[in-house]
């Protein structure tokens, strides 16, 4: 009985036509080596009695063209594979894709081995022909040196190609590895960010909610009015900086009406928020009274503005605020004084420091105790967590009584003040002036004892000037419009 060498029932036609680039170099070499193993069948010799020599060349071929198919159709042929190493670094490709140079060394073997199994498959096919076929006859058509170099080379190469998809794999791992670690950090960035967004919607909404009275826009306005330099004298004075630097310290400021105690407040804020822009540890809040707005302004409005100011600071609303703001959302209801004053010790206790500012408390309602709750609630604050208050007001004695004790000072144009402010705007005089030095100087004089304290600001200054050419007098009238 023979035995007969396993082989497989491919259709081969064609193939040696098609042993071009290299799909076509791995298909070759698979066809021939199946032609070869089908004409040994052919023979009809028993396989036991092959030489040894013959059974391992055999054996090797075999080998060499399972790892062939596996790699033509698992990989070069798998679209998938080259997806996954799309625009990324891959051996194997390196050496048999598409784009890879003929010259190789996978691709150059290929091309040695295809040719040497071609002359192999031709000198079998010529033994064949002969009138006794034996192991003898064929053996040496097997022991050619060069066939079983280029098929031991090209088995080598075979064993490199594998040990490069294992490099390609792990490449990929630890690359796809990465991607997705990546895409997942983009998707937790992401996911933060609309929780950030999220937050800030809802941290906004709690800050509307305590109120909607923003005194920001009324800090700018009076701000943009002050002639640069002027208010240094306040910034300047012992109170202030004993005020400014030291705990627990009040600081009240009286002023007749114009003589600018608002813009002065403005300016002190704008010093404070200037001096400590880069320490979130300091906490600053102010408010602007005033009698047209008293609806608005009731103890728990100011309270929960100086409370809203504090936490918009703060990088986050507090637990406490978000669940006083959940309590009453539900019902649709304000908070009450007292949740009020207790959120505002919490938060103020966030701080190291805290500063508050009040402007014109004599504009603050009266009646109904209002004004007097204020100021209660803002001095037990001070008491129970050592807040700085400033305060300014008209000459009131029940005002004044309440700051009995306190550091204070009086509101009222400095000459120097004056005087920078009439420089900055003598071009909004008649243009003979700038003609007639005297003049300026007297209107410069004229003006100061005019305003005796007012803040210039506050008026709009008019010169009229009258000449009687025939007596060569003349005369200046000021008129101030408020």
């Amino acid at each position: 009985m023979l035995t007969q060498v396993p082989a497989e029932p491919i259709q081969v036609k064609g193939l040696m036509a098609e042993a071009f680039g290299i799909g076509a170099s791995i298909v070759g070499v698979i066809g021939l080596t199946i032609q070869i193993m089908q004409v040994v069948v052919q023979f009809g010799l028993d396989w036991n009695d092959a030489p040894r020599e013959v059974k391992s060349f055999m054996a090797e071929l075999q080998t060499l063209k399972t790892v062939l198919s596996e790699t033509n159709t698992n990989i070069l042929l798998n679209s998938d594979f080259a997806e996954a190493f799309q625009n990324r670094p891959s051996l194997l490709l390196s050496q048999l894709g598409t784009s890879a140079p003929s010259t190789t060394d996978t691709k150059v073997m290929l091309t040695v081995c295809q040719g040497e199994l071609e002359n192999l498959l031709i000198d079998l096919k010529k033994r064949a022909k002969g009138h006794r076929v034996g192991w003898e006859r064929f053996k040496a058509a097997f022991l050619s040196k060069d066939t079983r170099e280029s098929v031991e080379n090209l088995h080598r190469q075979c064993q490199t190609l594998n040990s490069m998809v294992t490099i390609d794999a792990t490449v990929l791992g630890a690359t796809t590895y990465k991607e997705v670690k990546e895409a997942r950090n983009e998707h937790q960035k992401t996911r933060k960010e609309l929780q950030g967004w999220h937050q800030a919607e809802m941290n906004q909404e709690i800050l509307t909610w305590l109120t909607t009275i923003d005194y920001g826009a009324q800090q700018t306005d009076f701000l943009s009015r002050r002639q640069e330099g002027t208010g240094r004298w306040l910034l300047d004075s012992p109170e202030f900086q004993n005020w400014c630097d030291g705990d627990r310290q009040t600081l009240f400021c009286q002023g007749m009406p114009g003589a600018g105690k608002t813009i002065m407040t403005s300016i002190v804020i704008d010093h404070l928020h200037f001096k400590y822009q880069n320490n979130n540890s300091i906490g600053i809040a102010y408010l602007y009274c005033n009698f047209r707005q008293k609806h608005e302004q009731k103890p728990a409005d100011l309270l929960a503005s100086l409370l809203k100011q504090l936490i918009h600071q703060l990088p986050s609303v507090p637990e406490s605020v978000k669940n006083l703001y959940e309590r009453h959302k539900s019902k649709q209801t304000r908070p009450l004084l007292d949740e009020i004053s207790r959120e505002l010790h919490s938060i103020v206790a966030e701080y190291s420091r805290v500063f508050v500012v009040i402007d014109a408390l004599d504009e603050c309602q009266a009646s109904d105790g209002a004004r007097r709750m204020l100021l209660s609630q803002t001095f037990n604050l001070q008491t129970k967590t050592g807040i700085n208050i400033f305060a300014t007001s008209r000459f009131i004695p029940e005002i004044r009584k309440e700051f009995e004790g306190s550091l204070s000072l009086e509101i009222r144009a400095s000459d120097g003040d004056v005087q920078r402010y009439l420089d900055g705007h003598m071009s909004q005089l008649p243009s003979f002036v700038f003609r007639n030095p005297d003049l300026q100087k007297e209107i410069l004089i004229e003006i100061a004892k005019a305003v005796d304290g007012m803040y210039v600001p506050s008026y709009t200054v008019i010169l009229i000037k009258q000449v009687n050419t025939r007596s060569g007098f003349f005369s200046h009238s000021f008129i101030w419009v408020h």
